[in-house]
């Protein structure tokens, strides 16, 4: 058995940076579609501000990954930290700013699609080029312990952000701009930290001209995608039901609803944040084992969420589902590169930055119709889905873990 190597110091430093960014859009989540509503927009102008952004997500992923291959990781990143820092500026203060003088409604309405495009446009190199970077500097023993690190950053800044985000608001007198300024700061500090770090391994992409882009066909890696789209799905319908579920079926009604499904969603959030940092950073598990486990956890989760009618109990399967969910995405990350040779590292985080948000684009046309049927619906067709994919996936194992073989390889 391979000894395990230790897993770079260097790549909490990128975690900070996805902490920044978790910290970011867990806020703007939560504080501002109710200050767009209040500019007199409706449900579905909201949503339409968001989801252009998460196309623009979808299309450009891939590209900042396959440049990232071409030219390095570090401009790649850094150009994605400061579309992020420029974006979340502007979205408060084109907000702000509407609140305190008047402006043509169809205007705002292009400046605040204009604002969040940004992002998704040049943010969505960030994820891509820190995914490709995890490859350059682990090898097949740490290599989950890296991803799992890189995802503990996210979910910190999703779990801490809001309340320091309710910390600045609280002290600067409910001033929307002084979060996002703070925020954006910080993400460009911590991004330039990264950039000097990254360009000092620049040089060795210098003859990655030709690289050939990964097509999602590729039979390398459509396995660890197809469960990447799962996983979005499946978090996708938390999200998008939550609030509903604890409404309709557990509360029955609105009185401190938003309390209660926050404390869900730091639930999930922290869960998955300590099982990353706790069992999967520190011990030298099978990423295969991580996935089986992890994917039949959160289908377990879902069959038990159609029947749960207590809070408590809502919030232990939550607990659950975090858990699962912080075992199975480092895990299969850590399969889909190592499927995969060196200069296919940031091409193949890129396709993973397409499949993850694809489902929350999907899910509100297919999840949604199905809850207004029935509310147990949803989760019990999110529960077959992934008991299928687990028996499909033990019965199809050379397909979804090829990757055991290229243990000995020298470019991974």
């Amino acid at each position: 058995m391979t000894e395990r190597k230790k897993t770079p110091s260097s790549i909490w430093v990128l975690s900070a940076a996805l902490a920044c960014i978790g910290a970011g859009q867990s806020t703007i989540f939560i504080l501002v579609p109710q200050e767009i509503r209040s500019l007199g927009f409706n449900e579905f102008q909201v949503g339409l501000i968001f989801s252009i952004s998460a196309l623009a997500w979808i299309f450009f992923s891939p590209f900042w990954g396959r440049l990232s291959d071409r030219i390095g990781r570090s401009k790649v990143f850094m150009l994605g930290i400061i579309g992020f820092a420029i974006s979340l500026f502007l979205f408060a203060a084109i907000i702000k700013f509407a609140q305190l003088y008047p402006i043509s409604f169809s205007l705002l309405f292009v400046l605040l699609i204009a604002a969040r495009l940004i992002n998704g446009l040049l943010g969505s190199a960030v994820r891509p080029s820190a995914g490709g970077r995890i490859a350059d500097i682990t090898d097949t023993t740490n290599r989950t312990s890296g991803f799992a690190r890189l995802d503990a950053g996210w979910q910190f800044g999703v779990v801490l952000g809001p309340v320091a985000v309710g910390l600045i608001m609280l002290l600067s007198g409910n001033n929307l701009l002084m979060p996002f300024i703070f925020l954006s700061l910080l993400g460009l500090s911590i991004g330039f930290l990264n950039f000097k770090l990254l360009k000092k391994d620049d040089s060795s992409f210098l003859n990655n001209e030709d690289v050939s882009p990964l097509k999602f066909t590729d039979k390398r890696v459509l396995p660890s995608l197809v469960i990447a789209a799962f996983l979005g799905v499946s978090n996708a319908c938390v999200v998008l039901t939550s609030s509903l579920f604890v409404n309709d079926v557990i509360l029955k009604s609105t009185e401190d609803l938003y309390f209660f499904v926050s404390i869900g969603f730091a639930i999930v959030a922290l869960s998955g944040l300590l099982t990353q940092l706790l069992i999967v950073d520190r011990y030298s598990l099978n990423p295969k084992g991580l996935v089986f486990v992890g994917l039949f956890l959160m289908s377990l989760v879902f069959y038990l969420l159609s029947n749960v009618n207590q809070i408590f109990s809502f919030y232990i399967l939550l607990a659950v589902y975090g858990f699962g969910g912080g075992l199975a995405r480092p895990g299969n990350v850590s399969i889909l590169s190592l499927s995969i040779n060196k200069n296919e590292q940031g091409s193949a985080s890129g396709l993973m930055g397409t499949v993850f948000p694809l489902g929350h684009l999907l899910t509100p046309f297919s999840i949604m119709p199905l809850y207004m049927l029935n509310p147990s619906y949803p989760y019990l067709l999110i529960s077959i889905m992934g008991l299928f994919l687990v028996l499909y996936m033990f019965y199809n194992q050379k397909l979804f873990f090829n990757f055991i073989k290229t243990e000995v390889r020298e470019d991974v």
